[in-house]
């Protein structure tokens, strides 16, 4: 994907984003991995790595067993085993061996499960599980990086020879002691090993009475160390034989370092599956942080954000206790760009870095915080003019480069184009520099571009409802309070609401008079209008929230008489079919009965039978009587128990009544929202863009 300028990720703070992914991964590979994420312009790309990430997420959220993929971090040994006839130690060695047997178990595994595990299989495509690398190492090293003396008959015989040496040196040296020791002529700590040789720890006004080689003394001259001149041949022993086993290990690991560089390319291959799973698994780790979704990934150029939140601002709201209000948005071929208007501070400018934020989000392959039937298009070019670049080196103002990037815009957008540009306009003139800014707009709109502003400029505004192929928004704004309520209205501008917020500081009302008679006319009444249709709006919304509350009552109880209804009527088809099952059974057997009678054959019998048949009726319909009363009863009682024992179970402090700012849920319906203020035992809750008002005893907390 084409950035331009080149430090568009960071003006969208993405970086913030990698680092929270590096933080969950655990290898260094996959670190490399999250560091070096960038936005992808291929569909099918960003297609595996969302369902990837997915997949991961499922297996989290459902707690599924996934084999352990933590493994060494091993870049320095793939460099080793790059340069010829370089010898690994035994713990390199071991970290290897480690490498190849996680990536076999996972290997494995995913092969037995890539029916449910289709996309996390596809990570490890064309990677064979290998046990010739584990073959070789567990031949030559013991689990804690030793070589074996099964390694070679070499090694083994060497290994023999020091032993049988120690033990004779053990045997001279303990003699020394004892010697030594009963004339009191050594420390209280005997002896001490000194360049790598035992030599004993006499005192040192003795010292000219051992025989024996001196090799240093204490830092207060008080302590000699000296070899006895009986151990000096045999410590000569115990070192070649030392060295005979060293000689024969190395050889040993140098000649595992040259058969396992065969298998370099291997390695190599199983370090970037491993990391890349762990990358994955990180991803879907952050994913949960910040309830993320996997959207709809549409081959159009559409861009439908529904419920959409700022990830950096949600984590950073939820430490503060505060509620994050969600935004959405769309646009469409026909309706490419989105002018965004409204107050200082109202959130336009988050708005727009929370749309640019998520795209770039999820054109790295990213699960993004937002409704998980949004959709996303995919762009080939990201432009972004956020910020002041004045530049004191380069003599530029902000305005000169403002215009230096919308020259790029403009020669460079097309239909592949995605542009945010945040308060578009400033930096000039209000007249001069909202007349280039407009001309600008329509040529960008020309090139089929789709985009995203925010601007205070009328004739901007006034563009955008005339201009087929844009659309206003405007953050609403509370004109009671002249608080921002910091969400995104589609369909409309909005006002700045200059005088009101001066009004409502306390501002001399002459002087706003003032201000107002400076201006020209069709400007006050532009943004009176606008204030006018935003009141207008906020009313609206009240009536239809009230609407839709009756509706969806409405809608319940009409699903409720259906379900029952259905369930009456299958009920009584069971019956009716029980029925008449039971009396064409009778039927037969007395049309088989009267048969046998007009056949004049047995009568007698037949009546015996016939009377016993009846009172075999009789007998088994009291016997059903009973039994379905003893039922009921049963349940009666069953039923007295259970409300006996709620009420015992219930506590008697009374659960904490719903607040402001939480997540809850109507029981009649799964819809969700976000209490927005409490009112005796009703509550005022924000479902998307409506605003509800319910009983406070129909709502569930969601956690």
């Amino acid at each position: 994907m084409k950035l331009y300028p080149d430090d568009t990720l960071q003006r969208f703070e993405f970086h913030k984003v990698v680092a929270r992914v590096v933080a969950m991964c655990h290898s260094n590979k996959a670190k490399e991995y999250a560091e070096g994420m960038t936005p992808f312009s291929e569909s099918d790309t960003i297609i595996r790595l969302l369902d990837q990430t997915g997949e991961a997420l499922s297996v989290l959220d459902n707690g599924l067993y996934f084999p352990e993929f933590a493994f060494p971090n091993i870049s320095r040994e793939l460099a080793m085993l790059a340069i010829e006839n370089a010898v690994l130690e035994g713990q390199q060695g071991i970290k290897l061996r480690r490498v190849a047997e996680v990536a076999a178990t996972v290997i494995r595994f995913l092969s037995e499960k890539k029916e449910l595990y289709p996309h996390l299989r596809s990570i490890v495509d064309g990677v064979e599980a290998s046990k010739e690398i584990l073959t070789l190492v567990d031949a030559v090293l013991e689990a804690n990086g030793f070589v074996k003396s099964s390694a070679s008959k070499e090694l083994a015989a060497a290994r023999k020879e020091l032993a049988e040496v120690r033990q004779k040196a053990n045997r001279a040296f303990e003699a020394a002691v004892r010697k030594y020791k009963k004339l009191g002529w050594l420390r209280e700590f005997d002896e001490s090993i000194y360049n790598d040789r035992r030599v004993l720890a006499v005192v040192a006004e003795h010292k000219r009475q051992i025989e024996g080689t001196l090799h240093g003394s204490s830092e207060t001259g008080s302590t000699a160390f000296i070899e006895p001149a009986n151990m000096v041949a045999i410590n000569n022993e115990v070192a070649e034989a030392l060295q005979r086993e060293k000689r024969e290990e190395y050889r040993i690991l140098r000649k595992l370092s040259a058969d396992l560089r065969v298998h370099r390319s291997t390695l190599e291959s199983y370090e970037q599956v491993l990391g890349f799973l762990d990358f994955t698994f990180a991803k879907a780790r952050y994913a949960r942080e910040i309830d993320a979704y996997r959207p709809i990934v549409t081959r159009e150029k559409d861009l439908v954000l529904i419920d959409a939140y700022h990830p950096i601002l949600l984590a950073q709201n939820r430490q503060e206790a505060k509620p994050t209000i969600p935004l959405s948005l769309e646009l469409d071929h026909n309706r490419r760009i989105i002018v965004i208007s409204g107050p200082n501070a109202g959130g336009k400018s988050i708005s727009l870095k929370t749309f640019g934020l998520l795209q770039i989000m999820f054109q790295c392959g990213l699960l993004v915080p937002c409704a998980d039937h949004s959709r996303f298009g995919v762009f080939r070019q990201l432009f972004v003019d956020i910020g002041d670049d004045q530049s004191i080196a380069y003599e530029l103002s902000t305005y000169s480069s403002r215009l230096i990037k919308m020259k790029h815009f403009l020669m460079q957008a097309n239909k592949q184009t995605l542009f945010f540009i945040d308060e578009f306009g400033t930096g000039s003139d209000p007249e001069l520099g909202g007349a280039m800014a407009e001309t600008i707009l329509e040529e960008l709109a020309d090139t089929r571009a789709f985009g995203v502003i925010t601007t205070h400029y009328g004739n901007i505004k006034i563009l955008a409802e005339e201009n087929t192929a844009m659309v206003n928004g405007c953050m609403l704004f509370d004109e009671a309070t002249l608080q921002p309520r910091y969400q995104l209205h589609i369909g409309h501008a909005g006002s700045s609401y200059t005088f009101e917020v001066a009004q409502k500081i306390g501002l001399e009302p002459s002087l706003i008079e003032r201000a107002k008679s400076k201006l020209d006319e069709r400007k006050v009444k532009l943004d009176r209008l606008l204030i006018t249709l935003q009141t207008k709006k906020n009313e609206l919304n009240r009536e239809t929230h009230k609407l839709q509350l009756e509706k969806s009552n409405i809608r319940t109880e009409i699903e409720r008489y259906q379900q029952e209804s259905a369930t009456f009527k299958q009920k009584q088809d069971d019956l009716n079919f029980q029925d008449n099952k039971k009396l064409i059974e009778k039927g037969k057997k007395y049309e088989a009965l009267l048969e046998a009678w007009k056949e004049k054959k047995n009568r007698k019998e037949l009546g015996d039978k016939l009377t016993l048949t009846s009172e075999k009726e009789a007998a088994r319909k009291r016997e059903t009587d009973i039994a379905s009363k003893l039922h009921d009863k049963q349940e009666r009682i069953k039923e007295q128990r259970k409300n006996k024992q709620q009420k015992q179970a219930t506590p008697a402090v009374p659960d904490k009544p719903i607040v402001a700012g939480e997540r809850v849920k109507l029981r009649s319906s799964n819809q969700i929202g976000v209490v927005d203020e409490v009112v005796k035992n009703k509550a005022t809750v924000l479902f998307g863009f409506m605003k509800t008002i319910v009983l406070v005893n129909k709502l569930d907390r969601v956690p």
